[in-house]
């Protein structure tokens, strides 16, 4: 056969490379290999696993080539595929590390689709004082049952530990087939809410729109507005026309509760997506998306890779979330790809949100969206009454000023009357940090510029960046003094003195310390039910969740997320505080909110109070523009680490340089790209490296990417011991 009558395939195969890799195709395999198909080819003097780009003709110019040696029946979607490709060029990375990013290797692989179970069966003859030991005791004790995949990477040393376990018979190993969750098959239906007017209103043009391509819209309701009844009423007719549905939530803690209210909708099993699985519970998920046995897929941001065909409705619940930016490796921005997804997939995105984020505010002044608003609660309930406390002239009680008189007064009544509570800190622990009263010193981690926080339950000080743990400290580490004491608080401590203060509290505590996966569900649950009527918390109790019987909320600090460096902090702030605050008053009675702070007189916290979306979007965009920061301007902050610091500041130094040199060889005005740097990062060390960072701003999207590309050509991902990483679109820049 000549060269001219034979087809060849372009592969992404999972290897750090940029280049596409072209194989023949054997006569076996041809009109099997497709755009799509995953194929294993050998490459490096071993076979690698990969997906099809391009299947085309063969030309003079592919000499020598080896063949592809197996091909699954089942491909990848069109607008996954080209959704890998896209997030290679816009996030400046790897081909491969974005087909890693969205398909499970397990699944790329082919292994078995069986799991490996950690059973526990008994309490062990020993004791140890290991309190990596305990914690894993603990959770595998609670779960009863655990991937082993999973509990390894529970506590640190969690092999040694799990091994200690099974040798003397606390756990055995089960072997089993993993299949979809069985609840996510026990349907029990519902019949439907009546929609209020304005329901009907925001849900007819999203149902139009249906048949007819792309379309995006935000979804813009305040707290409690019935947001969740909207999109479901969206996706039900998407299911009645043959298409899949993608619902994203911004945390796992919300997808029990998303996945519930799907499963009462309408007769259809639900896959969830989320970090918890394992590795070869996220390929056979995967396994059934892609054959079509599951249409409706919901989880955090790894869910929008789920290989949805025939894909007819993407919704991003909660949009405004920063937990949709992944922080490591691709760092993608899962809203964003939802709009590039539904935009390859030709179908409906919608974004909802009581506080959107700028970029899709701008974007809906820019008619790229279409904006629909949800103005009043269902069953017209009041939006809570709120309250501010200034600290300043509060007589407290305790020596810290942890309660004002009025939230200690208002959640006694509200307990009293038998309702429920939350009390919402945003930082976790016992204390902030260990002072030294003789010379100063703050008990700091080795590892990081970062101090140790305290932590009771168990006792020890621990970093919340690199997760280095030690014993409480007794002396200074710098003057050896015992002159110690603890400043500041968490939810540790909120919740030991909620119990010492309010007898009627029974209080739980919902912290990325107690809430892992395994417990999360349990937790929840058993709060909505009223075995707790007080839930003290982080961030993640103000994320969406429905509970009809809290009728109060106390913010402990409210202006504390305002003091970090970071240009998203009155964004960040005005956000937290208005979905905390929409938690209070979702049931039949009316809501209250007790805010404490130094200070009251804050323009956030003042249009927070007020549930003022577009009062604080005027005003911070106006400060945005000033600034050039987004929505007016691109960014991508590139981050330099080393060990060596000045190995740091050199290949900083180098790459400020070289945007410099790329955008004056565009042509680009000073206005059009401005770079900004090289400076010490804000947190200056993390687990022992040195960081540097160089921040560009751009007008152009299109002159942003080609400098970046430009600078990745030269210097990659770094070299010789230093560390670079693009983050193009920050969340944030510390």
């Amino acid at each position: 056969m000549s060269v001219e009558n034979e087809i060849v395939a372009d592969c992404i195969l999972l290897l750090p490379v940029e280049k596409l890799y072209t194989y023949a195709i054997p006569e076996a395999l041809k009109g099997v290999v497709r755009r799509g198909s995953v194929v294993l080819c050998p490459a490096r003097k071993r076979l690698v696993h990969g997906i099809v780009s391009n299947v085309r003709a063969r030309t003079s110019e592919d000499k020598d080539l080896k063949e592809v040696q197996s091909c699954k029946n089942f491909g990848l979607p069109e607008d996954l595929i080209a959704l890998v490709e896209f997030m290679r060029n816009y996030y400046i990375a790897p081909l491969g590390v974005a087909l890693r990013t969205c398909v499970p290797l397990a699944y790329l692989k082919g292994k078995p689709l069986r799991s490996t179970v950690l059973k526990f069966v008994g309490e062990p003859t020993f004791y140890s004082r290991s309190l990596n030991a305990q914690r894993l005791l603990d959770e595998l004790r609670n779960a009863g049952e655990m991937e082993l995949s999973v509990a390894r990477n529970l506590v640190p040393n969690a092999s040694y530990w799990i091994k200690r376990f099974l040798a003397c018979g606390v756990l055995k190993i089960v072997e089993r087939d993993f299949e979809p969750s069985k609840r996510a098959l026990s349907l029990r239906e519902k019949p439907e809410l009546v929609l209020t007017e304005e329901q009907k209103g925001c849900l007819k043009p999203i149902i139009e729109a249906l048949d007819g391509g792309y379309k995006a819209f935000l979804l813009h309701g305040v707290t409690g507005s019935g947001k969740t009844e909207v999109y479901l009423r969206a996706a039900k007719e998407v299911l009645r026309r043959g298409k899949g549905v993608i619902v994203l939530v911004p945390e796992i803690a919300l997808t029990v509760q998303m996945r519930t209210r799907i499963e009462e909708a309408f007769n259809e099993p639900v896959a969830v997506f989320h970090s918890g699985l394992s590795e070869r519970q996220r390929a056979t998920l995967f396994d059934h998306v892609i054959k079509g046995r599951i249409r409706v897929v919901v989880g955090p941001r790894s869910a929008l890779f789920a290989p949805v065909h025939s894909l007819g409705l993407i919704v991003v619940d909660e949009e405004h979330d920063q937990s949709y930016k992944q922080e490591q490796s691709l760092r993608y921005n899962a809203r964003d790809l939802a709009l590039v997804r539904g935009k390859y997939a030709n179908c409906c995105v919608v974004l909802g949100s009581a506080t959107p984020s700028l970029e899709t505010f701008e974007n809906v002044n820019a008619r790229k969206i279409v904006y629909l608003a949800l103005k009043r609660r269902v069953n017209e309930k009041p939006l809570p009454r709120v309250y501010f406390v200034d600290l300043r002239f509060e007589e407290a009680l305790g020596k810290e000023r942890i309660f004002s008189r009025l939230l200690l007064e208002t959640l006694t009544e509200t307990l009293e009357k038998g309702e429920s509570a939350i009390l919402f800190h945003n930082r976790k622990g016992f204390a902030r940090f260990v002072l030294c009263k003789s010379c100063g010193a703050r008990v700091e981690c080795p590892n990081c510029s970062i101090t140790l926080t305290v932590h009771k339950k168990p006792e020890r000080l621990s970093c919340h960046y690199c997760d280095y743990a030690s014993a409480l400290v007794k002396n200074c580490p710098r003057c050896n003094s015992p002159d110690l004491v603890t400043v500041g608080f968490g939810t540790e401590r909120l919740e030991d003195e909620i119990k010492a203060l309010v007898p009627l509290a029974r209080c739980l505590r919902l912290d990325a310390d107690v809430a892992s996966t395994s417990k999360l569900e349990g937790l929840l649950d058993a709060f909505r039910e009223g075995k707790y009527n007080v839930l003290v918390g982080t961030q993640i109790v103000a994320k969406g969740h429905d509970f009809p019987e809290v009728t109060m909320v106390g913010v402990l600090l409210a202006e504390q997320s305002l003091a970090f460096p970071d240009f998203r902090a009155s964004e960040r702030t005005f956000q937290m505080l208005t979905q905390v605050a929409g938690r209070a008053g979702r049931g039949e009675k009316e809501g209250i909110v007790v805010i404490q702070t130094y200070d009251p007189n804050n323009l956030t916290l003042r249009f927070a109070s007020q549930h003022d979306f577009l009062g604080f979007a005027v005003h911070e965009s106006v400060l945005r523009k000033e600034r050039r920061y987004p929505p007016f301007y691109h960014l991508c902050a590139i981050e330099i680490s080393s060990m060596d610091s000045e190995a740091a500041s050199e290949m900083a130094t180098k790459i400020k340089d070289l945007a410099k040199i790329f955008a004056e060889s565009m042509g680009a005005s000073s206005g059009d790209m401005i770079v900004v740097g090289p400076s010490v990062a804000a947190i200056e060390r993390l687990k022992k490296k040195v960081r540097r960072h160089v921040l560009l701003k751009s007008r152009k999207r299109t002159l942003l990417n080609a400098v970046l590309w430009r600078i990745y050509n030269k210097v990659g991902n770094g070299y010789k011991g230093v560390r670079v990483i693009y983050d193009v679109d920050p969340i944030s820049l510390l």
